[in-house]
Order: structure tokens, then sequence, then C-alpha cells
């Protein structure tokens, strides 16, 4: 799809798209007639080549996908603006995760060689750190931004500082070795309350760094590149997912492999936790999801498909409801995990005061099973990095990096009346 460059900033909201005419990136599909959206869509799958690195044939696990329900509203678009400034930059066709939210309406987004942060409040943007280096990966976690590079360097700042922002950064070296390209970092407490930084490295390392002091006070090596590590909530076991097909569960204290997480048939480059420690997600460039029980990891729990690229980032919500996952683009599916792993169900007919509307809404399945619900945005564009808002989630930011259509989505989640009651009465 060709369209000609415009200076003319679009701010689109559902109120918008029905008066001008165009979808959720402001896209007026008229101007491209005879050509349709739909039309489009179909050409674009056809034609979309996934990356992979292994071989082996994806029927050795086409019975093993689950489908379930696709008909889940979860997420509703709320607002974009397709803008300079607001669009996100990607650096490397398999490193996504570029975008992260840390409050209710605080999102950091990569752009050119420059971190920013949005406000969805003010619908303002603002530079925040540019990158003395070649820009690979991001992170950030309420009061600290972190950013890796290619070349085994880091950059870092505290955002509650009362320096300026360009004298309060510091400057580091993770890694001297020549394939030390930072793949994935992960900004979480130690057992102890302290942040730290879980970073993955290309040079087959997994370095666990005290961000107070920063220095690396642990560091385990894989014969293969890490590509994505999860520390788990209880803060004693890491999800490492590289260039194998199998990922590890190691200890955080003495890198020890407790699990290997088999299935998959190429590399990974997601890996992700449920916040209530039981379950643990990996993305691969079978273009699948898998979900493994930690109480019998010998086997996925389930298989979910994507629809034509990798798995290149995964997100639980803070409140373990949804399971967010990105391809490189296009799409981001999202998993309804509120039959699985709460103990009260997202819609209960036996909630006092129940409505006869309340009762008639569909129930969210437990995983694995038929009535297990998903949601898939649809867009056009390579993806920077996705992110739901703390503790809530009740917003999800998917970053896209288009030369015309890059913008940042913002979506709100669905609320039902006895969601809405669940959250305000009974917790």
């Amino acid at each position: 799809m060709s369209h000609s460059d415009s200076d003319t900033d679009i701010a689109v909201t559902p109120a918008k798209m029905e008066a001008l005419l165009c979808d959720a990136q402001g896209i007026n599909w008229l101007e491209f007639a005879p050509t349709t959206r739909d039309a489009f869509r179909a050409q674009r799958i056809a034609t979309y080549r996934n990356y992979r690195n292994e071989s082996i044939p994806h029927n050795e696990i086409y019975m093993d996908l689950h489908r379930g329900r696709k008909d889940a509203s979860l997420y509703s678009f709320a607002y974009t603006l397709t803008r300079h400034p607001f669009k996100c930059s990607e650096y490397h066709f398999q490193l996504r995760n570029l975008l992260y939210s840390t409050t209710n309406h605080s999102v950091y987004y990569s752009h050119n060689d420059q971190i920013r942060s949005w406000d969805s409040i003010t619908k303002t943007s603002k530079r925040e750190m540019v990158a003395p280096f070649r820009l690979s990966t991001i992170s950030a976690r309420r009061e600290m931004l972190f950013m890796g590079a290619f070349t085994g360097e880091f950059c870092c700042k505290r955002m509650d500082s009362d320096l300026d922002s360009d004298l309060d950064v510091r400057t580091g070296v993770i890694t001297n070795d020549a394939m030390g390209i930072t793949n994935h970092v992960e900004l979480v407490d130690d057992r102890n309350g302290g942040p730290i930084a879980v970073i993955s490295s290309n040079d087959n390392k997994v370095r666990l760094m005290d961000m107070n002091r920063l220095q690396i006070t642990n560091e385990f090596g894989f014969p293969w590149a890490t590509n994505c590590s999860a520390l788990s909530p209880d803060k004693r076991l890491i999800c490492v997912s590289g260039d194998h097909t199998d990922s590890s569960i190691i200890s955080a204290d003495s890198g020890d492999e407790v699990f290997t997480l088999q299935g998959h048939i190429d590399f990974s480059f997601a890996c992700s936790w449920s916040p209530c420690g039981r379950y643990v997600a990996t993305g691969n460039q079978d273009i699948t999801t898998r979900v493994y029980d930690m109480r019998n990891p010998s086997k996925s729990l389930v298989v979910l498909p994507a629809t034509m690229g990798a798995i290149r980032s995964l997100r639980f919500t803070e409140d373990g409801a949804f399971l967010a996952a990105s391809e490189p683009c296009d799409f981001v599916h999202i998993y309804d995990f509120h039959g699985t792993t709460q103990n009260i169900p997202y819609t209960n007919s036996k909630l006092p005061h129940a409505s006869k509307e309340q009762q008639k809404e569909p129930s969210a399945g437990p995983l694995g099973t038929d009535a297990f619900r998903s949601q898939t945005i649809d867009f056009f564009g390579e993806v920077a990095g996705i992110s739901f808002t703390p503790e809530d989630g009740n917003m999800l930011y998917i970053g896209v990096s288009d030369h015309r259509y890059g913008s940042i989505l913002e979506f709100e989640r669905c609320r039902s009346r006895s969601d809405l009651f669940l959250r305000d009465v009974v917790l």
C-alpha cells in the first residue's frame, strides 16, 4: 500500500472513525478504491514471509494448536495520534520490546535515537533520553528508565530525580563481547525489594544488575544466545528463551536448570510469567505461544496460534486477567485468563442482584477448553512494542513503526457490569 506523506496531524477516536470514514490508524480506505481493507489484508497475509531459523515443518505441531473462541471483546480502541514525534521506531527485526507503560497515563517509547514519553491525558510527548549508541531494547518501571545497545553498552536514568534530564543519565558496559547485543531487559524488584535488571544478551549470558549500584551481581551462561528472560513472581526462578527450540527455567540464585520447556520447533524471543506464578508463556518463531503449568511443565498446557508471524513480545496484566502476544507486525492477540487464574469468574450469574443482562454475558472458559476466549487486534505496520498499564491493566498500548501511519494505539479494557462489581466491591 502506498500513500503520499502528509504533515497533517490526525487524532483518531472512535467517534472520529465514523465521522472521518477512517480506521483506527486514520486510514481512509475510500482513497484506495477499488482496493478494500479486507482485500489488502488478505493479500498481506498471503504474501508475508515469516522469518525462521529452523526448517522443521509446521505440520509437526499443527495438531497441537488450540483455536478456542475468538469472539471476545476484551479491549476497545480509544485513541491514536499520527504525528512525527509520536511514531515509534524499531531497530532489529527480531527485537520488539521498545514501549513500556509505567502509570495509567505514562508511556515510554523509542523514537529514532531517543526515548520519549507520552502522556495519554495531556496528549503530549517529550524527550527523556538520547541514545549515545545504536539502540536495541528498552525497559521502564516507575522510577527507572533503561536502554541497551547493539554494542553491549547500557544507559539509564532515574525518573524521580530532580536533576536535569541530561545530567542524570548513567552509562556503562554490560559485556565487551563482539556478539553482546542487548536483546532484552526486564526491570523488577529482587526478594529484598531492591531494583534489579534482568538482562538477556546475544553473548549467551543472562545477567542480574543491581540498579542502585549499577553492578552485575550474577551471570548465568547458556549454550545459545539468550533473547528474553523473565523473573518469576516469587523471585526464585528465571525463564530463559533464546536461540533454541527449548526454553529453560533456572534458579535465580545458582543458575542451575530446574525445568526444560519443550514443544516449540524454532527459536523463542518472548517469555512471561503469570502474576500468580503458576503459568509461564513462551513466544516463538514457529508462530505460536505456548503456556506451561509449573505444576507439570513437561508438556505445554496449550498451544495458541498466531496469524502470520513469530511471537516477538508477551505481556500479562498485573491482575493476571489477560495475556497479550504480539507478532512482528499487524496483529496483537489478547487471551482471556479470567477463567484460568482467578478464583472468582469474570462473569458470575450468582452475584447478588445480578441482572438478566449480566446472566446472559458469556463466561470465560479455562485455558485449553473450547470456551477459552481471545481477541485479535488488526492494524498495519511493524510493532515496536506492547504494554499494559500497571495494576489494573486498564489500557493496552501498541507502538506501531511505520513511515506514514506509525503511532501509539491506545485500547481500553472493556469491563462488564459484573467485572466492575467484582473490582469495586468484592476485591
